[in-house]
């Protein structure tokens, strides 16, 4: 391996090392999911299935109300319903990911606009579409696997912007 991937490689195993460290020692805020739809039903459902897993869950009907959670809290997670009023999940999302872009994004919705959905998806504003009915142990996996990868960007922007020794 070239010196210069070896060094940023051990930057960021450390940077790694010192993130779990600091879940293991409660220093680390908790892992953060907000929730938007405009059915109340809706959140409570989503609710119930992934409470369970730990997780600091946040809850909004609107897009106004889900962007003023996001700007006083730190959201790692956020699943939005894509048919709401006023704004579509797509485009809440869209301006998610220019305000918060280490944010990571899941639809989850009943309708399948495809054209609309597939380029969010090829844009970045989503990381994963799912459809209602949604299978409980699917939807747990896709928001286990987007708090890894969140983490893990986490860790690769703290080793950026770590100076060089």
């Amino acid at each position: 391996m070239p010196l210069a991937e070896l060094e940023s490689f051990l930057r960021e195993h450390q940077a790694t090392q010192r993130l779990q460290q600091a879940r293991h020692n409660g220093a680390e805020s908790s892992q953060t999911l907000l929730l938007l739809d405009d059915e109340a039903n809706i959140l409570r459902a989503l609710t119930r299935t992934l409470r369970r897993d730990g997780y600091r869950i946040l809850t909004a009907e609107t897009a106004q109300q889900a962007f003023e959670l996001l700007a006083t809290e730190e959201v790692q997670v956020i699943i939005s319903d894509q048919r709401m009023p006023g704004m579509s999940g797509t485009e809440f999302l869209g301006r998610v990911t220019e305000l918060y872009p280490q944010t990571l994004q899941i639809v989850v919705s009943g309708y399948t606009d495809l054209k609309t959905v597939t380029a969010a998806i090829n844009e970045g504003a989503i990381y994963k579409f799912l459809t209602k009915p949604w299978d409980d142990d699917e939807l747990r996996l896709v928001v286990q696997q987007a708090f890894r990868k969140a983490a893990m960007l986490k860790v690769r922007d703290q080793v950026r912007q770590t100076p060089d020794n």
